[in-house]
């Protein structure tokens, strides 16, 4: 990302910095390459220490300090003056090991080239050009006039028109090389401009849907209450019509009304399921911990099905349990996972068994398994049927209903607030196994407010 006025100082630092780390391996690297390369059996120490100075430079001179990235301004500054200082030192350092070629005063000049046409303004690419000609100018002039070493080797036997040519070719070679490079990362930079927008735009629309989302359960939450009035009255009225023994009623009358205490019942059960959803989603739903025995708890919970386990003529039983296994939970909440878990079983199993199994974990937690014999969860449905309303994956007997979707993502929901994992392990006719875990204390809720999102649209 290019330094701009907007910039922290704070990043500003952070890119002088990786500079600087960048900088010690290249000191590292080009310079003893050069030497086993160049120099090989013919290397003297006779400029040993200045090259040392140079280094010192580097390493300790150049180094970024806090004290000059109090703001943004004076940060852009500093670093610039770091990769001017960069620069001049590797060029005095190649200069002192003498008679340098062109590729290694190009390695150097390429390198700071590239990090500034990344990092800084544009202008600053064409002004490392200028800078690195009037040096490589500079260098090849002073050692002709023999007031200086020959820094830069141009060839043997070229007359001076010659040597000017290639002069001129390899300034040429250098502006072409900060075109190229400022045109490259000018493009980059538009790619990293146009994702940035997307990525903003995204989390502007991720916000709206959330906003969405939280109105929608809002909505479902407040309905849900409204509705449940009138709907405990036609459930109240219609048991009272159906055990009056003073006025009896007809079969076809019983017939009705067992009709719609049933339909009113599974309204019930989907509006409950609702409120529960907009609790948890909601972030108003909260646990009651207090330490419980797994085991006894879910003998209760078998105990609530075994009438209609025994009505679809189905297996159900504990199979595997330890003498005791108690972790800190909250009991309404895992009694209610453990009832999801059991009735999704027995409602999709038409003949076999619904077996729940507990184990003890390493660190003291517990894993619970509910496994049936029913027809199984293809493996591209196994995550769809912990999201809400979602009711693919199983079928069910023609007079058995639909179920409301929601069990399984409430049931995933609980689970994960006491800190645990819930999933399923199942093959297409072979049964399915749903498995959960619970840590023997959960974790400490992290606070967060109970009001819904601000509109986005507030903020457009």
């Amino acid at each position: 990302m290019r330094i701009t006025e907007k910039t922290p100082a704070e990043e500003i630092y952070k890119k002088a910095y990786h500079l600087y780390q960048f900088r010690i391996l290249t000191i590292l690297f080009l310079i003893p390459l050069y030497v086993l390369t160049c120099k090989w059996g013919n290397f003297t120490i006779e400029n040993l220490w200045s090259l040392y100075g140079v280094i010192a430079v580097e390493l300790f001179v150049n180094r970024p300090y806090k004290v000059f990235f109090r703001d943004s301004r004076s940060g852009t500054q500093a670093l610039i003056g770091s990769v001017g200082i960069d620069f001049l030192a590797e060029t005095a350092a190649l200069h002192l090991l003498g008679n340098v070629d062109l590729f290694i005063f190009t390695s150097c000049f390429f390198i700071s080239i590239v990090y500034c046409a990344l990092n800084l303004p544009t202008i600053l690419t064409l002004q490392m050009a200028t800078l690195a000609s009037a040096l490589y100018a500079g260098l090849i002039v002073l050692g002709r006039f023999h007031i200086i070493p020959n820094t830069v080797s141009l060839g043997p036997d070229l007359n001076q028109v010659q040597e000017t040519a290639i002069i001129f070719r390899h300034i040429a070679f250098f502006y072409l090389i900060a075109i190229f490079i400022s045109f490259l990362s000018s493009a980059l930079m538009k790619k990293d401009e146009r994702l940035e927008e997307l990525l903003r735009e995204l989390r502007r629309t991720s916000d709206k849907v959330k906003y969405a989302y939280h109105i929608q359960t809002d909505y479902f939450a407040r309905m849900s209450h409204e509705i449940r009035a009138p709907l405990n009255s036609i459930l109240g009225f219609s048991q009272l019509l159906l055990e009056n023994p003073t006025e009896p009623l007809t079969e076809k009358q019983k017939d009705f009304l067992s009709r719609v205490e049933r339909s009113a019942k599974h309204l019930r059960e989907l509006i409950n399921d609702v409120l529960d959803l907009s609790k948890i989603e909601s972030k108003k739903a909260s646990l009651e911990l207090h330490e419980i025995e797994l085991v006894k708890i879910i003998h209760t919970a078998i105990e609530v099905f075994n009438e209609e386990a025994l009505t679809k003529r189905l297996l159900l039983g504990f199979t595997k349990k330890p003498l005791n296994l108690r972790i800190m939970a909250d009991e309404l909440k895992i009694r209610q996972v453990l009832y999801n878990l059991i009735s999704n079983s027995i409602k999709f199993t038409h003949q076999g068994f619904v077996s729940i199994a507990l184990e003890k974990e390493t660190d003291g937690g517990a894993r619970i398994m509910v496994e049936d014999s029913g027809p199984g969860i293809a493996s591209q449905d196994q995550a769809a049927i912990f999201q809400p309303y979602e009711v693919t994956g199983r079928t069910i007997d023609k007079g058995g209903g639909k179920g409301t979707g929601l069990g399984l993502a409430i049931s995933k929901k609980l689970v994960e607030m006491h800190g645990g994992k819930i999933w399923v392990e199942s093959e297409p006719g072979r049964g399915a196994r749903f498995i959960v875990t619970l840590p023997p204390v959960p974790p400490t809720p992290k606070p967060e407010g109970n009001a819904l999102p601000a509109d986005p649209a507030a903020t457009d």
